[in-house]
């Protein structure tokens, strides 16, 4: 198993063959995507890709070094300090911050879908980017604001940082969220069975992106327990009727860059309040 052998040094320093790995695992989903699509209209173009996606992910991903050289900074100034866990197993460490980093990040995505109130309309502009598409593909997984991808980097290394990880748990609990980001928004027509009740999947997260807001649930990122701890576990069937939201035409288009980013800088609409 590829985290095994990064914990167990074979390619040096742990996260050495990651860039290797993440380029092999793309390569290999979006393969798949291309000769077995589970819908074509749901799949990738290239005019998409360089519209919308290939912009968002560098956007997204400057979000994202910047938040964690934010983090890195506070815990070098001693601002934030950990409980000390790295006496456990690297496994049990790595498995613990997961769930604890998807506990936070269910009630964080619940509130920005339901929460109510001036606040709670700002966090679903802050977060509607990522619904406003309708299609479901590997590279759609880069669709969102820099505000969101901020605040969803520091939801994710928190957990790490205060129970003190090893490098090598660390980097185990990141790999595997990052796979589990990737292959639930994958365009390819996998049945789980079981596996459904205990990892969100391509299966469980397409139905979050539901245009029908009473199918719109699945807030967790890893591990579908806490949807179904919390009332939000759905799986009405194979595949959602449409992807997106209820009234694509209350938002800009997908080429309205400046628009777009200014959503949660400006008043939603009396459309854009009521979805999903």
């Amino acid at each position: 198993m590829y985290i095994a052998a990064e914990a167990a040094g074979t390619f040096g320093p742990v996260g050495t063959a990651y860039p290797v790995y993440l380029g092999s695992l793309i390569t290999v989903l979006l393969l798949l995507e291309r000769w077995m699509p589970m819908r074509p209209d749901w799949g990738m173009t290239r005019t998409l890709f360089f519209v919308r996606d290939l912009p968002m992910l560098v956007v997204n991903g400057a979000a994202m070094v910047a938040a964690t050289h934010g983090i890195t900074w506070l815990v070098g100034h001693r601002v934030l300090c950990s409980l000390g866990a790295s006496g456990l197993p690297w496994p049990v460490q790595a498995l613990i911050a997961a769930a604890l980093a998807d506990l936070a990040w269910y009630g964080l995505h619940r509130y920005c879908h339901e929460g109510r109130g001036r606040l709670g309309r700002w966090m679903w502009r802050t977060h509607v980017l990522h619904h406003l598409p309708e299609q479901v593909y590997v590279f759609m997984h880069a669709a969102g604001h820099p505000i969101q991808s901020a605040y969803v980097r520091i939801v994710l290394l928190l957990p790490a940082i205060g129970l003190g990880l090893t490098p090598e748990a660390a980097f185990a609990a990141a790999v595997f969220n990052g796979f589990q980001g990737l292959v639930s928004h994958f365009n390819v027509d996998i049945r789980a069975g079981w596996l459904n009740r205990v990892f969100i999947g391509t299966e469980l997260h397409r139905f979050h992106h539901s245009a029908d807001p009473a199918e719109a649930r699945n807030y967790a990122a890893v591990f579908s327990v806490w949807d179904q701890l919390f009332g939000s576990y759905r799986l009405p069937g194979v595949a959602p009727a449409a992807l997106g939201v209820p009234d694509r035409t209350a938002y800009p288009a997908n080429t309205q860059w400046l628009q777009l980013l200014a959503l949660p800088l400006r008043s939603a609409s009396p459309a854009q309040r009521r979805e999903p």
